[in-house]
């Protein structure tokens, strides 16, 4: 009788197995959200970061074309005072006008400049350009934007497959309710920690490379 109430007392080991997966796959299934809303917010911001790039890679490109033809000018005009082309009376004009292709090529070359590596902090008369929402000294830099690029994209990489692994877990944690042998429960419950661990690793190394910018 004793040996009886004792049995009846006892909780069935298997349900305590059931219970400890269920915990695990809760546990996961939130740090999967987690991860996932983290993807979603970095992914749109790499979105935005690289459209911003192409952006002032269009407006360089653009300067770079106008330096070009401004140059051809000056040295064409420049050549043709050298060869004697330009009568006495119109030389005066012509440097004049040469004095304001090097102004003008001047202003050019530290546009460029400041496209390419950014505006320079509490250095207003290096701000040669404003920005999309017309204020001076607020460009980024397309170095600047390459490099937040690449970073996102790495955090990117992290995040996707840090939610590959977890999503992998939890199927490991559905298997270990579906199979009924204590070895093969064991087995895929490990194998749903070990992928979940992992996953969670490669999250939060995802958060560690976005957040560093």
């Amino acid at each position: 009788m004793i040996e009886l109430e004792g049995d009846l007392g006892a909780e069935p080991r298997p349900r305590n197995t059931e219970m400890r997966i269920a915990y695990f796959i809760a546990f996961f299934a939130a740090a999967l959200s987690f991860i996932d809303i983290g993807a979603n917010n970095f992914r749109d911001r790499e979105i935005v970061s690289v459209n911003k790039k192409m952006t002032e890679y269009s407006l360089y490109h653009s300067k770079v074309l106008k330096e070009t033809l401004l140059q051809g000018e000056r040295d064409l005009l420049e050549d043709l005072v050298r060869a004697g082309a330009i009568i006495p009376q119109d030389t005066s004009i012509i440097h004049d006008r040469l004095r304001k292709f090097d102004t003008e090529l001047e202003l050019i070359r530290a546009q460029q400049a400041e496209l390419m590596n950014g505006s320079v902090p509490d250095e207003a008369s290096r701000w040669t350009m404003p920005d999309i929402n017309n204020q001076l000294g607020k460009i980024k830099g397309l170095r600047k934007w390459e490099f937040e690029v690449a970073v996102l994209d790495v955090a990117g990489d992290k995040f996707d497959l840090a939610c590959l692994l977890l999503e992998l877990s939890l199927v490991m944690g559905a298997m270990g309710f579906i199979v009924r042998f204590p070895q093969g429960r064991n087995l895929f419950r490990w194998l749903m920690i070990g992928f979940g661990a992992i996953g969670i690793g490669f999250g939060l190394l995802g958060y560690y490379h976005a957040m560093s910018l």
